[in-house]
């Protein structure tokens, strides 16, 4: 049979595969100097991720789709790490909260995936990378002199990402 891991997919799995393709492409737009793309590309997978979930649970997900969806959710993390070195957060401590941030991600993601839960523990990896890309952003538009200072932000994204809150799922 011709393209049977094709057939899996379900509606909600396609959404969140072009959500993967909106951080690869922002990865790309980071690397191009077009940051505004790169930035609204990350948001456009925060809320695409946000709607394959609400789908995924009303008419229910293919069984490949925890699986991308965490997948997606990693790539968003990295990319949000990416954009904040080209937004100008590009020291030897943006490389060290930029590992963290990728850790905490990978560390959350196989523990959500691992463990069935109601809601989340810990900031959810998107909105965490949507929270950090939107601060270094806003940095990078206003406050440039102190753009360093914005790596601070990735280390709370880090460590919100693997805390123990607890977020009810909306």
């Amino acid at each position: 049979m011709l393209f049977k891991q094709l057939r899996t997919l379900r509606l909600p799995d396609i959404l969140t595969l072009l959500g993967l393709l909106c951080v690869s492409f922002s990865v790309y737009f980071s690397f191009k100097g077009n940051l505004v793309i790169a930035y609204v590309l990350i948001l456009t997978q925060f809320l695409l991720d946000y709607f394959d979930g609400k789908l995924a649970r009303a008419i229910g997900g293919g069984a490949l789709g925890v699986y991308l969806d965490s997948f997606t959710d990693f790539m968003a993390v990295a990319s949000s790490v990416v954009f904040g070195w080209f937004v100008g957060i590009d020291s030897i401590v943006m490389l060290i909260a930029g590992f963290l941030n990728v850790g905490a991600a990978s560390i959350r993601l196989a523990y959500f995936t691992a463990y069935k839960q109601k809601g989340f523990t810990g900031i959810p990896t998107v909105l965490a990378a949507s929270a950090v890309s939107t601060i270094a952003f806003l940095g990078y538009l206003f406050l440039q002199k102190y753009l360093d200072w914005f790596v601070i932000f990735y280390f709370v994204s880090a460590v919100a990402m693997i805390s123990d809150l607890r977020i009810k799922k909306v």
